[in-house]
């Protein structure tokens, strides 16, 4: 059975080594993109939007964010009216369990590093499951002078 990405992301937290056994994972990437790189950034205004939490439990809930992240880069269109990708992200919200709303939420903000500190974008891009350049300067080799 797949796990829900909130006991992913937990385990990772947890455990940082264990990020290995999810870097084929497809919501693994695209939860990453989003948190980390600038180009996924979501075109939402900052904070909690009000929304009703969906009451079911996890795993009753209509959908969950594996089913729903395909649909993320509707968040990034730049030609959609705010109103309109702020009234789909709210209906996201509630039609997900609230563990996953808060996991949203942050992504959506790029700031999921607050609710798991152990999640960074160099754990992420050294395990390759986003681009990741170190910033130490590589050294440069020193060209030899011919004689």
């Amino acid at each position: 059975m797949r796990k829900y990405l909130t006991q992913m992301l937990d385990e990772i937290n947890t455990d940082p080594s264990k990020i290995d056994s999810y870097k084929d994972d497809f919501l693994m990437k695209v939860i990453a993109a989003h948190a980390f790189l600038e180009d996924y950034k979501m075109i939402l205004p900052e904070g909690e939007p009000p929304f009703k939490p969906a009451a079911e439990p996890m795993g009753m809930t209509p959908t969950n964010l594996f089913n729903e992240c395909k649909r993320f880069y509707v968040f990034c269109r730049k030609d959609l009216t705010p109103t309109k990708r702020e009234s789909l992200f709210i209906s996201l919200l509630e039609g997900i369990h609230p563990e996953e709303a808060k996991v949203l939420i942050a992504l959506k903000d790029q700031k999921l590093g607050k609710l798991y500190p152990k999640i960074t974008h160099k754990l992420v891009g050294q395990a390759g499951i986003i681009p990741y350049e170190d910033s130490k300067p590589k050294k440069q080799k020193q060209p030899v002078a011919s004689s």
